[in-house]
């Protein structure tokens, strides 16, 4: 049998389709995984038994056009199965009755079904390591060390799948010489680590550290979580050869922090965490949400000065976006906030928010969010006059000026 997984992009590898296609080559059938741009084009050359769709909420419209203009290509003699997985037919399986097969959450043994193969998958390390075949050009490779996050976040789909999966533990880990073995086999020239959270137990996070450093020390990125970052674990990151880590800080509003169940972190845990990354030569990679429910442009620039204030080697920023099946976008819904049908959200991270607010507010949100790194990185504050599109020229020009001024006069307040 020849089964095609089909991703939206292949910029950054794409471990979910990776891991199924390991799964078909382990039991003994071939596996191809390509962009949806090519997909046409593959599947008239290869001729795949099964189409395997990864897909995330707001891009079902461009997959099923996908399968419509395959079935209308071919006749009757070729009709290979659909086979749609991912966050959206998850959720909303409602929405895929054109396809053959729904696959819902992890789709391992849902896999080893479909094409009969007795291999079974009883723990986290049974997993066959990721396919990489299809993705040999790149020099960053990702890897995970555990599956699920601990945490509640409203704006993310944790929640909505642990309900959807009460029998799955929320986060289940890896056994630390199975990670090690598997980056060895891939020897890359950077590690990229997708956990959701990275090594939440400091026990792990020891082992880790300890046998990294000795068998491999190749250098990497995580995700960390702003209170998670003390003295020991910063120290366990420089000594196996972390570089950088992205922290969330999202918003610096006490508000909105409770609106997005966040009410566990503050802006004291953001900067305490950039000061010991910076002691121990590890860069910091802020994310941050602008344009959060309820959020006045005020909160955002609130943001923006603690951001500042942490001084991180790149401050991330996207718009919020309210995805459906999330506590934060069901929420939306219910007061009116937003009343679209979710097919504009999947690109509109940095590009639009498309919440009922003003004009004038969502204007304010995207240039924000067009400047914000910018700012960050010269420590300069706009005003809520520069946030126009009209204003930002001569806003760049003045904050280039003020730069300007405190690297001529460091230590002077002018």
């Amino acid at each position: 049998m020849k089964v095609l997984f089909v991703v939206k992009s292949m910029v950054i590898e794409t471990l979910g389709v990776m891991y199924l296609s390991a799964v078909v080559k382990q039991a003994r059938h071939e596996a191809k995984i390509c962009e949806l741009g090519d997909a046409f084009m593959m599947v008239k050359l290869w001729k795949p038994d099964c189409i395997g769709l990864s897909i995330m909420t707001g891009d079902m419209e461009k997959f099923h056009e996908f399968v419509t203009d395959i079935r209308q290509y071919w006749d009757i003699d070729y009709y290979p199965t659909i086979i749609v997985g991912g966050p959206d037919p998850t959720f909303f399986p409602q929405g895929y009755e054109w396809a053959n097969i729904i696959i819902k959450g992890e789709g391992e043994e849902a896999m080893a079904g479909i094409l009969d193969s007795t291999n079974r998958y009883p723990n986290i390390d049974s997993f066959p390591w990721p396919d990489r075949a299809d993705f040999k050009c790149h020099k960053i490779r990702d890897f995970i060390t555990s599956r699920g996050c601990g945490n509640n976040c409203g704006y993310c789909y944790n929640g909505a799948w642990a309900k959807l999966f009460p029998d799955i533990p929320r986060v289940r880990t890896r056994n630390v010489k199975d990670v090690i073995d598997e980056i060895n086999s891939v020897n890359p020239e950077f590690v990229y680590f997708q956990d959701s959270t990275f090594a939440p137990s400091i026990k792990w996070m020891r082992e880790f550290s300890k046998i990294y450093k000795r068998s491999i020390n190749i250098p990497y990125h995580a995700h960390l979580r702003p209170n998670q970052v003390n003295e020991e674990r910063t120290l366990l990151l420089h000594d196996s050869n972390c570089v950088s880590v992205k922290i969330a800080l999202e918003t610096a509003s006490d508000r909105l922090r409770k609106l997005i169940n966040r009410g566990n972190t503050n802006n004291e845990d953001a900067l305490i965490a950039s000061k010991l990354l910076r002691k121990w030569g590890i860069r910091l990679i802020m994310q941050n949400i602008l344009g959060l429910p309820t959020a006045t442009i005020e909160d955002d620039l609130e943001t923006l000065e603690i951001n500042i204030q942490c001084k991180p080697a790149y401050a991330w920023s996207s718009i919020f976006q309210p995805y459906p099946a999330t506590e934060l976008g069901d929420w939306c819904k219910k007061k009116g906030l937003y009343t679209g049908d979710y097919s504009e959200i999947s690109d509109s991270f940095f590009d639009k928010s498309v919440l009922n607010i003003s004009d004038e507010h969502k204007m304010q949100v995207v240039c924000l969010q067009r400047i914000f790194a910018f700012c960050t990185e010269m420590q300069v504050m706009p005003e809520v006059s520069d946030l126009t599109y009209e204003a930002l020229p001569m806003f760049i020009h003045k904050a280039m000026r003020k730069v300007g001024d405190k690297r001529m006069f460091p230590g002077i307040e002018i």
